[in-house]
């Protein structure tokens, strides 16, 4: 919503795309949303959109009330959101439909790369944990974020964070240019940061498809491992070699068949990625 708001240079491809298609419940999500700090029950911390929007549709009544009491009202706002006030049920459930509807104009087109992208970001920070303990895994923060022990700095201008032992969750952001903090009333806190675009530890991928490796396997496959060199989803891969997902799914296999990729699947998303005889295969025919 703020990157809606804001007229960057970040994510610039992606408000052009959706500020013409926008609902008709929008002004009341840009309302609750756009500035200030946001009430903390819009901001569920459910692993994925039904059990978030579950969890604001069974917000009480009284904690809505308290949530929105001092927020200021703008003119344009239907009728529904004077009720939300109130925490009528039926208020809130338009909200809920409101959120529902503007993930699926402003998000959900891109929802395979956004998956990918936070994927590619926790598995970089748990090898990170794995390898470098705490101290090693928030010291790959930097620079949006700098661990200076007992500290964690964000340079964040945001709500007060409490003083109490519960923990931090990082939470690997997609659509952010900048860290963002939800203190929570109970709980850790959660702190957002942009995700990371590839795995550092992932070597680039050419910037085209060498001719030996497309005499040897074919243009469109070899195409398929440059893209797998960096990592990519399949979707990723038949949006970039203009082919279906299922064509897509099929070039993968007789890859992976041949020991050439390896896949990882993350529940409705599959990452492919070269394995060493890939990698070697490659780099020799780039030479």
């Amino acid at each position: 919503m703020r990157l809606l708001r804001d007229d960057e240079v970040a994510f610039g491809w992606w408000r052009r795309r959706v500020r013409g298609r926008l609902p008709e419940s929008f002004p009341v999500l840009r309302w609750l949303y756009g500035s200030g700090e946001v009430p903390e029950f819009l901001l569920p911390a459910g692993g994925d959109l039904a059990s978030g929007l579950a969890a604001v549709l069974e917000t009480p009544p009284d904690r809505v009330r308290t949530a929105l009491a001092g927020l200021p009202e703008p003119r344009d706002l239907p009728p529904w959101a004077a009720a939300l006030r109130q925490g009528e049920d039926a208020a809130l459930s338009r909200l809920v439909q409101a959120l529902r509807e503007y993930f699926m104009i402003a998000l959900a087109p891109h929802w395979d790369s956004v998956r990918a992208r936070v994927e590619v970001d926790r598995q970089a920070r748990i090898q990170a944990l794995a390898t470098g303990g705490v101290d090693g895994l928030l010291a790959t923060l930097r620079p949006m974020l700098r661990w200076e022990p007992p500290y964690l700095v964000t340079g964040v201008a945001g709500p007060g964070t409490p003083r109490r032992s519960a923990g931090v969750l990082l939470v690997p952001t997609y659509f952010t240019a900048q860290p963002w903090i939800v203190p929570g009333s109970a709980g850790p806190v959660r702190l957002g940061y942009p995700a990371l675009a590839e795995d550092p530890r992932i070597r680039r991928a050419p910037h085209a498809t060498p001719r030996a490796l497309a005499a040897l396997l074919g243009p469109t496959r070899a195409a398929a491992m440059t893209l797998a060199a960096a990592g990519c989803s399949t979707s990723d891969l038949a949006a970039r070699l203009g082919v279906t997902p299922s064509a897509a799914s099929k070039h993968m296999s007789v890859l992976r068949a041949a020991g050439l990729i390896a896949s990882h699947r993350n529940r409705n998303t599959v990452r492919h990625s070269l394995t060493p005889l890939g990698i070697a295969l490659v780099d020799g025919a780039s030479a």
